[in-house]
């Protein structure tokens, strides 16, 4: 079991080191301007979302995902603040309860991003794609195609368009004898009868 004052104290421990405040400064700064550009991105993607004319099903999943993306990106920015911030920290209690704060951040931004994954898998497993379905068809249809014209070949049955070559095929199968016959069957399962 992991003991809360230990944890504490590796960290008042650690906030006790100067050269790990220069390197929050230089995280801070770059966590702060990533989150800024994933804002700006996700801005960017919900403002052509708009200007299309979709339904509204559609429209209302964006916004909502807009919604969860952006508080991502706040977190993010506010997270790179925290860090940047450590660089002036000087009691180790304070450090301490930043380092908290950032590790509480850290694991909303990880559970929010999860959730959002998860929703934008199933709303593709649940969209349409209207160009996928065109190719799905097109190749459900050239195979029936082949398996048709090979029909042709084999039987020189005259096929219609619904497919009549496999009943024809059926009534040409002979069908195996039952064991009532009393009749033998060969190794390549046609009767010969017995006398």
């Amino acid at each position: 079991m992991i003991d809360f004052e230990s944890v504490v104290q590796s960290f008042e421990l650690l906030g006790a080191f100067d050269g790990i405040k220069g390197v929050s400064l230089i995280l801070g700064m770059f966590a702060v301007a990533s989150g800024v550009f994933l804002f700006l991105n996700h801005r960017r993607h919900l403002t052509e979302v708009m200007s299309d004319t979709q339904n509204k099903r559609i429209l209302a999943f964006e916004v909502r995902k807009y919604r969860r993306r952006t508080t991502i990106s706040a977190m993010i920015t506010s997270t790179g603040f925290m860090l940047a911030a450590l660089n002036w920290v000087n009691e180790p209690r304070v450090f301490t309860v930043f380092i908290m704060m950032i590790l509480g951040l850290l694991l909303g931004i990880l559970v929010i991003a999860v959730f959002d994954l998860f929703l934008v898998g199933l709303q593709q497993i649940a969209t349409p794609d209207p160009r996928s379905q065109k190719a799905m068809i097109e190749a459900f249809l050239k195979q029936r195609e082949e398996v048709v014209a090979q029909a042709k070949v084999e039987s020189n049955v005259e096929v219609g368009p619904e497919g009549d070559h496999v009943a024809e095929s059926v009534l040409e199968i002979p069908s195996p004898p039952s064991a009532e016959d009393g009749q033998a069957t060969d190794e390549n399962g046609y009767s010969s009868t017995s006398s």
